[in-house]
């Protein structure tokens, strides 16, 4: 995966947003997904990622492999 990668943070609660953090690095946001796990234990908190130079969007998932599919944290 490329450095450019940028990674965004989602807490949601039933589909509802509750939080999010944007432009972060990888581990940055490893981190605070597992941070907001625990700040909201009833949210799915993902971790999105966007590619610039293609535009492809994907997830970083729990076991940290890239994915087109995402899994909550």
């Amino acid at each position: 995966m490329s450095d450019q990668l940028k990674y965004t943070v989602t807490a949601k609660d039933e589909g509802r947003t509750i939080n999010v953090a944007h432009d972060l690095s990888k581990s940055s946001a490893e981190k605070l997904a597992r941070e907001w796990t625990t700040e909201y234990p009833q949210c799915q908190v993902y971790v999105s990622w966007f590619r610039p130079s293609d535009g492809q969007h994907g997830y970083i998932n729990p076991g940290g492999d890239h994915a087109i599919t995402g899994k909550a944290w």
